[in-house]
């Protein structure tokens, strides 16, 4: 085989080389492919975390309808039959007409009550309950939304991972190949006393450590699969590589922005507030009086002594004022005081804690970006370099240390990029989580309509 055949196959295998990675991209696109938005969906659909907290948050639903029954009537009827002993001045004197002092009566009682109370004023309390359970719902309802946007991030981070590790095979494949290639070139020099034993060792040793990282590559793909199948289930045929998504923030303080506004975590500490205001509110209520109307019917047949039936009908308005509790109303009032305080700097605490990952999310996003070029460059001129090593050394003014070092430097080098693709890939739909904006960025669904529509005002 003369240099220029041998050039010419070099620059062949460079090409495919070159291609594969590109290719990897785009293969997905030509299968029936099950995109991102599909497995975030399912992994939404059937996460644990989201049922159980969408059930806490219909449960709660029924704590406010629990807590309205606070505005209306309460009717209750009561009725009884049995055995009667009485002695009373009524059936004293009865028997003293017979000469039979201090005798007991002994009689069958049957008796009913029916009574409907509506409670006029109770000094809030039912109006204090019933906003601290709608606060406790929007809570809960927050929560699902917290815990959607999580789910949401993981089943992005899980998808791009298998894409990311199926380019890595792909390209550790090539590698493989492109070490196969300079063994045979070896040999066939070899064979025309142009190397020697040593050469072909050290390009077969170099050989077995590329099938080595190949091997490596594929373990690391089946844990992104498995981690897929842990987070989202079933694997799809295909993957195909989502597109940047076009809600993302122009700049940081627009991120901030949105965050402040939008973050179910900072919602749901709203809404807890709102919640240790209401209660606060209620624990003024045993300081006022309570008044209800009571409305009722009695009826009894032969009770205390008496014979044949008698009638009572009751309509009434009641006061209840207690003077003194020990001082435990004042307490509770106290420690719903501190309760509101403590909701609040959570409140604090949570703001915080979602600036600083909004920061460290943009962060990544915008030195991501700014990677990109340089790396490509860098996998441009190790391209050329390995290219100019190969030329060299088939006229003799390169080693074969010196070509096969240039050709793990361009596998590097992709390698290297194509983590910093991903990379930035994944880090844009953590921006978006770290705003609570990632499932309606991606036009995600909530196995729960409306679970997120709440409304709630901040303090």
């Amino acid at each position: 085989m003369n240099k220029k055949t041998e050039q010419g196959e070099y620059r062949m295998s460079l090409n495919t080389f070159k291609l594969s990675g590109l290719g990897l991209l785009f293969l997905s696109s030509a299968l029936q492919a099950g995109s991102m938005l599909d497995s975030v969906n399912e992994a939404l659909a059937t996460n644990p975390e989201i049922l159980i907290r969408t059930a806490e948050a219909d449960a709660r639903d029924y704590e406010i309808r629990q807590a309205k029954a606070g505005y209306l009537p309460t009717v209750d009827l009561r009725s009884g039959i049995g055995y009667e002993n009485t002695r009373n001045s009524t059936t004293i004197g009865l028997y003293n007409s017979r000469q039979e002092p201090d005798k007991d009566l002994n009689r069958t009682r049957r008796d009913a009550s029916i009574v409907a109370r509506q409670m006029l004023f109770d000094g809030f309390a039912v109006d204090s309950e019933v906003a601290r359970q709608e606060a406790r719902h929007a809570s809960a309802s927050f929560d699902v939304c917290s815990a959607a946007e999580s789910i949401a991030l993981e089943a992005s981070q899980v998808y791009i991972n298998v894409i990311r590790q199926q380019a890595v095979v792909e390209l550790a494949k090539e590698n493989v190949k492109e070490h196969e290639r300079v063994v045979e070139l070896i040999r066939k020099q070899g064979a025309k006393g142009r190397s020697n034993e040593a050469d072909v060792a050290q390009a077969e040793s170099r050989m077995v450590l590329a099938k080595a990282n190949e091997i490596s590559a594929e373990s690391v793909l089946r844990d992104a699969r498995t981690q897929y199948q842990r987070v989202i289930g079933n694997l799809p045929q295909s993957f195909t590589l989502p597109s940047a998504p076009a809600s993302l923030p122009v700049n940081l303080e627009a991120a901030l922005t949105q965050a402040k506004a939008n973050h179910p975590v900072l919602r749901l500490a709203s809404a807890d507030i709102n919640a240790a205001q209401a209660q606060y509110d209620a624990s003024k209520s045993p300081f006022m009086p309570r008044v209800e109307l009571e409305v009722g019917a009695d009826w009894t047949s032969d009770a205390n002594g008496g014979k044949d039936d008698e009638y009572t009908h009751t309509a009434k308005i009641n006061m209840t004022y207690n003077l003194y509790n020990g001082g435990a109303d004042k307490a509770r009032r106290e420690q719903a005081s501190k309760l509101m305080n403590e909701a609040i700097e959570i409140k604090n605490r949570a703001q915080r804690q979602v600036e600083e990952e909004v920061r460290f999310a943009w962060i990544a996003v915008e030195f991501g970006e700014k990677r990109l070029m340089p790396l490509a460059e860098h996998v441009k001129q190790a391209d050329r370099s390995r290219e100019l090593y190969n030329k060299q050394f088939l006229i003799g003014s390169r080693t074969l240390l010196d070509l096969l070092d240039s050709q793990n430097e361009y596998f590097s080098a992709r390698q290297s990029e194509i983590n910093a693709r991903y990379d930035l890939a994944f880090n844009r739909y953590r921006l978006l989580q770290s705003t609570g904006s990632l499932v309606s960025g991606i036009g995600a669904t909530l196995p729960v309509e409306n679970s997120c529509g709440v409304a709630v005002t901040s303090l």
